[in-house]
């Protein structure tokens, strides 16, 4: 069970990383616009969990772990508008 439960959280992380270039290269106009908007907020949240870990402190990454979920959620959320608005066009 320690391998599976140690595998789940790096498969999420590797498919909302491949989400998220996929977003910033394939989406034109106000969709990658959206698509920039967990981008940079991962990115902060890095940021700040790096900063607080140079600063001493052993919860800074929980930053990370907070942004995570409503990243990779805004980022299914965003693709699966952006499908229906496709289909809706056709």
């Amino acid at each position: 069970m320690g391998g599976l439960t140690s595998a789940i959280p790096l498969a999420l992380i590797a498919g909302w990383l491949a989400l998220q270039i996929a977003a910033l290269i394939r989406f034109r106009g106000g969709w990658q616009v959206a698509a920039r908007v967990p981008a940079f907020a991962m990115g902060a949240a890095i940021a700040v969990a790096l900063l607080g870990v140079a600063a001493g402190s052993n919860l800074a990454p929980i930053w990370v772990f907070l942004a995570f979920p409503l990243c990779l959620g805004w980022l299914l959320l965003l693709w699966a508008a952006r499908g229906l608005a496709l289909v809706a066009t056709r």
